[in-house]
């Protein structure tokens, strides 16, 4: 069958005879399926593709409610042929375990979640998203709205700075960024609220009076605040032993205390597991009932020290053995510098608090071990019950 598109087109001027003469041109609209009859237009143009062609109307805004659907609305203003596509939200996450639908992110997040960045059951004070461009240009900038009732009454803007909810007061082109500025950082929502379900959506803006109408919304719950500390008791090999209370740790066998003999270090060391989501990480604090090994029986003391043991003949205190935890977290463990020394260097357990390791950021699977070295002077009468109780506090930084 020969399809054949009729194509009429009129323009009717009527103007003073100083005016020239319009024309127009056209094109015939051919089609496999479709024939067109009786088209008329003015000032148009034509828009082609690989199967369709049709005129356009310029400078006209199709106000027809029939072209309008919930996700979708046809205009034809010349702002539209500039404006970008409407943003959508490929993640919005605070506590996936194990997955993520997250592609830009480090590596643990792809393959642990956020619970491998932040720590127990995920973050409870900030979030990751990224955006979906919808073919956007490179340079297309992006600002995100955030909400905690669905922006019924409640519509913020993250700030393109510090990464926290702001009020649309002090919303400013400042807040609008690219999608690789706003997904460089691990996390780019900060300042959130524990348990608590947050909305967010996406505006786009590609050169002046150009910003889209806000895309779709997403939405994720903050985790709780969580931490989690054990000890146990085991030798140089126990990273991953678990043992039960009550804890003690005896010099003994081929490690015993003899006075006039050299440093000694206990066989088995004290072993923790240390680990939250805190944003401020984490400190370890102890201290001993006497101050250093007591004896009831003698009325004698070894004093707890700092300092190296071979240099100052008697002393009882503790050194770092061990510190290591995932390499997704956030956070580092280091120990203080009177617990990091190596040889007899050792520092105190006195009847204050002494920090003894400290962490900076949120700690999954962190794992520590101490050290505990002895050495008693020449006058020092024998006992069989030289002892000390230490106490240690785990304090998370939220």
């Amino acid at each position: 069958m020969n399809n054949k598109i009729v194509l009429i087109i009129t323009w009717v001027c009527i103007f003073a005879i100083l005016f020239p003469v319009f024309s127009t041109l056209a094109e015939e609209l051919d089609s496999t399926n479709f024939k067109i009859v009786d088209i008329t237009t003015q000032g148009g143009g034509t828009a082609e593709s690989t199967n369709y062609a049709t005129l356009l109307t310029v400078n006209s805004t199709i106000t027809d409610p029939r072209l309008y659907s919930t996700n979708y609305k046809i205009t034809a203003d010349p702002a539209s042929a500039f404006r970008p596509a409407v943003p959508e939200i490929s993640c919005f996450e605070t506590t996936t375990d194990g997955y993520s639908n997250c592609t830009t992110g480090p590596s643990e997040l792809t393959t642990g979640g956020m619970v491998a960045l932040c720590g127990g059951d995920g973050c409870y004070d900030k979030a990751r998203f990224e955006v979906d461009t919808n073919d956007n240009p490179t340079d297309t900038l992006y600002a995100i709205q955030i909400s905690e009732d669905n922006f019924s009454s409640d519509t913020r803007y993250i700030d393109g700075s510090s990464y926290i909810p702001e009020s649309y007061i002090t919303h400013n082109i400042n807040d609008f960024r690219t999608k690789t500025q706003w997904e460089t950082d691990t996390f780019n929502i900060l300042g959130l609220t524990e348990g608590t379900q947050y909305y967010i959506r996406i505006i786009a803006l590609h050169g002046d009076f150009t910003q889209t109408e806000v895309g779709p919304t997403d939405t994720a719950t903050t985790a709780g605040t969580s931490s989690f500390f054990d000890i146990d008791i085991a030798n140089t090999g126990g990273s991953s032993t678990e043992t039960d209370p009550p804890f003690s740790i005896a010099f003994s066998g081929d490690n015993s205390l003899l006075a006039g003999a050299g440093t000694v270090v206990a066989e088995n060391l004290i072993w923790m597991d240390a680990e939250t989501n805190g944003s401020g990480g984490f400190a370890i604090v102890q201290k001993g009932e006497n101050g250093g090994l007591y004896s009831t029986t003698r009325s004698a003391q070894i004093d707890s020290i700092t300092g190296n043991l071979d240099a100052l003949k008697e002393g009882f205190g503790l050194q770092s053995y061990y510190i290591d935890y995932n390499s997704s977290s956030i956070g580092d463990i280091t120990a203080m510098s009177n617990y990091s020394g190596s040889v007899s260097n050792i520092g105190i357990v006195d009847t204050d608090w002494n920090k003894i390791y400290d962490a900076d950021g949120p700690i999954v699977d962190g794992r520590i071990a101490l050290y505990l070295m002895a050495r008693a002077n020449t006058d020092k009468e024998g006992a069989t019950d030289y002892d000390e109780t230490i106490t240690f506090i785990f304090v998370p930084r939220y």
